[in-house]
């Protein structure tokens, strides 16, 4: 299997205990969760339905903004707040990282 192949794997079960979080939510904060709460995968481009008519040029455009803007809008409460330590995704992140190196408590594997 490739590195970049185990990086999407990583963020795809990262994105999907996020997305754990928000469930039982109301439709808005779950949307909202997917938008720009980490509930997305960052290393997958965002798919966008559309089922009206043909796409104006600016339509196509905003579509194609949304479809890579949501990723990367999704990496910041994922990967660099919990960096910082400012949100509870950081729990996720630690608990997904200690479930890959051997259970290890967040005080092994970030000493205070």
């Amino acid at each position: 299997m490739s590195v970049g192949r185990n990086i999407r794997n990583f963020d795809d079960a990262y994105s999907q205990k996020i997305a754990q979080m928000y469930e039982g939510a109301n439709p808005v904060v779950q949307a909202a969760s997917y938008m720009m709460g980490g509930a997305h995968p960052s290393l997958r481009r965002a798919e966008l339905s559309r089922e009206i008519g043909a796409e104006t040029r600016n339509q196509q455009m905003l579509r194609r903004a949304m479809e890579y803007g949501v990723p990367a809008m999704n990496a910041v409460p994922k990967y660099v707040l919990p960096a910082a330590g400012v949100t509870a995704a950081g729990m996720g992140l630690i608990e997904l990282t200690n479930a890959f190196t051997d259970q290890q408590t967040p005080t092994t594997v970030m000493p205070r």
